[in-house]
């Protein structure tokens, strides 16, 4: 193939790749275009035409227009025209330079040069994903991460709450996007580089310890809700199988649930299937709520119990509503996957209005069956809710969702601590080698699956432990860091008065609820353990 085709094709490959303002920069979140966001070329390569008229010179690099590619090198002046930024440049535009077919030597660096550059259609460089989803995708990948096992406890937090909780799941919902919208802003404090997860936030705003505490809080949440996985999962197939004659305890379950999730977590180096899980989850999730949602309605407590008296239902309970908000809050978390949705958003600016309507959504889902559950067993109701409606036909299926969405979502979770582990420790194949790589990613991995089911094991109290986790990690996670963090990096002049206001009310209701939760959830836990001793 002639060498000018060659250098036609590739240049116009370039300006196809330049003209796609989702791929070729990076958006902030407001919209603007900054440059490039890492200073690390993808390709470069160096042309030197070997045979020049009247002496010129004719060295010209090539960049690719990726996102992380920051390098522009002006070329040296031409004769016959200046190689300069050919991405803003129609074919028409495009002054080529005089080639002689017969230069070889220039063919194989052409040819990996376009190589390169077909990588970059597909979206690969160096392991971070591709800006091409768009605003429905995104926003089934955030309501999958949110929606799933929290929304079985919201009818025991409208226990503790009274009817008040309708507001405190509003409320959780405004707070949830308002922060989600900070952590994007954080990534993009500095112009024209982006970082990539919630613990570089934490260091680029308080240093070493910042990343250290938001490593710590990031890391138990992950952890922590694998553990209520493997105790849900556990719980309900011990439910299911025990109604058949088989006589195994949930424990055992709940070893067996930590093995089935061993096995994806032990096997896959990527989330490569993590767009169908979500799509799963998400379908999980809906089945659920709708029939937990009618099974209240249909089934209530004076319906399943008419010689008893009619459930307690208050209008407010003070005292319950921080520990019910940390529960809440768990329901709407997901800051610590949101760096890497926002990665692989097509219009990065859209993420506000991806997150809102995200919140909102789940916030709808969250009433129906919050409503529902309180209004059908009061003060009654049990977490999850799937206890306190009638057995059968529908209560199997909901149990038999839940369970598989859970076993099936355990890996995902673990898999983002993993990721970040691996990368910053450097387990990849390039320093260890694929053989020591694979040894030493199974055997680190199977030590973290063991422990967490060690903890699973013992503690197996859904509710208690499920406020615990919330209160400590999401909670912080939730409503603290992404204002501190943001406020650092940005400065407090960034944000007027009455934004000012609403981020103090954010931040005393996530300290309030983390304190107050956590006492009571250890109080709780301690009180279970005692009486689980004595029985």
């Amino acid at each position: 193939m002639p060498v000018t085709t060659l250098i036609r094709r590739v240049l116009n490959r370039s300006n196809t790749l330049a003209d796609s303002d989702d791929v070729a920069r990076t958006a902030t979140p407001d919209g603007r275009r900054n440059a490039p966001v890492s200073p690390m070329p993808i390709a470069s390569t160096t042309f030197n035409a070997a045979d020049q008229e009247a002496g010129m010179a004719t060295t010209t690099r090539f960049t690719s227009n990726f996102p992380n590619s920051a390098i522009y090198e002006e070329p040296t002046t031409m004769a016959e025209g200046d190689f300069t930024d050919t991405s803003s440049m129609s074919d028409t535009d495009v002054k080529m330079p005089i080639v002689e077919d017969g230069e070889k030597d220039t063919v194989e660096d052409l040819t990996m040069l376009e190589s390169q550059v077909a990588e970059q259609e597909q979206g690969i460089q160096h392991g971070q994903p591709a800006r091409n989803a768009g605003f429905l995708r995104s926003f089934s990948s955030v309501v999958c991460i949110i929606i799933g096992t929290g929304c079985l406890q919201i009818p025991y937090a409208f226990a503790k709450t009274g009817w008040i909780g309708v507001i405190v799941v509003v409320l959780s919902a405004f707070i949830g996007g308002y922060t989600g919208v900070l952590t994007i802003k954080c990534l993009y404090y500095q112009h024209g580089h982006r970082l990539h997860s919630f613990p570089q936030i934490g260091r680029a705003a308080f240093g070493r310890y910042g990343q250290y505490a938001t490593q710590f809080f990031n890391y138990l949440y992950s952890l922590g809700t694998t553990c209520l996985y493997i105790i849900l999962a556990g719980q309900f197939i011990y439910q299911l199988v025990s109604t058949l004659g088989v006589n195994i305890s949930q424990k055992v379950w709940m070893i067996l649930v930590a093995l089935i999730i061993w096995i994806p977590v032990a096997i896959l180096k990527e989330m490569s299937e993590a767009a169908i899980l979500a799509i799963f989850g998400l379908l999980a999730s809906v089945v659920v709520i709708v029939v937990a949602t009618v099974m209240s309605i249909a089934h209530p407590y004076t319906k399943m119990h008419p010689t008893e008296p009619a459930p307690g239902e208050d209008i407010a309970i003070a005292i319950g509503i921080p520990v019910a908000l940390s529960s809440i809050v768990f329901s709407y978390s997901g800051s610590v996957v949101y760096p890497h949705v926002e990665a692989s958003m097509k219009k990065p600016k859209q993420w506000s209005m991806v997150v809102y309507t995200a919140m909102g959504f789940c916030c709808v889902c969250y009433l129906l069956i919050g409503v529902s559950g309180y209004w059908a067993y009061g003060d009654q109701v049990v977490s999850p809710v799937l206890d306190s409606i009638p057995g059968g036909a529908p209560a199997t299926i909901a149990k038999i969702m839940i369970t598989l969405h859970v076993i099936i979502a355990a890996p995902i979770m673990l898999l983002t601590f993993f990721l970040e582990v691996e990368q910053g420790w450097k387990i990849n194949a390039e320093r260890l080698g694929k053989k020591r790589e694979f040894i030493v990613r199974l055997v680190y991995r199977s030590v973290v699956v063991a422990l967490v089911c060690a903890v699973s094991l013992a503690i197996p109290y859904f509710a208690d432990f499920l406020s615990l986790i919330s209160s400590i990690a999401c909670v912080t996670m939730f409503a603290i860091l992404p204002i501190v963090c943001y406020l650092k990096l940005y400065g407090h002049k960034v944000a007027p008065w009455y934004e000012k206001i609403w981020m103090a009310v954010v931040l005393v209701i996530g300290i309030v609820a983390s304190v107050w939760g956590s006492v009571d959830a250890i109080k709780s836990l301690i009180r279970d353990v005692k009486g689980g001793a004595h029985s």
